[in-house]
């Protein structure tokens, strides 16, 4: 991993804030879980891939879509529409 890559702590928590913040309010536990999990991937998502260098971003791509489809949250039906 080229050293470039690392990310403090520090970094790391004040994306993690914003994403708390952007998320969306809900009044059921589950959902609201749901909703921090999910701007929380979309912010990391695009802390990251803003920062890679132009011949990192199709693996990382590639490497984040793998990963999404081994564990199914997406596959042959989101392909499809």
């Amino acid at each position: 991993v080229d050293h470039m890559y690392q990310y403090s702590l520090d970094s790391f928590m004040t994306f993690f804030e914003k994403s708390v913040h952007k998320a969306q309010k809900k009044d059921d536990l589950k959902d609201r879980v749901l909703c921090l999990r999910d701007s929380l991937r979309m912010t990391i998502f695009m802390w990251v891939s803003r920062g890679l260098f132009e011949r990192h971003k199709t693996i990382f791509l590639a490497q984040l879509t793998f990963n999404l489809m081994k564990r199914g949250i997406i596959g042959n039906r989101d392909w499809n529409e």
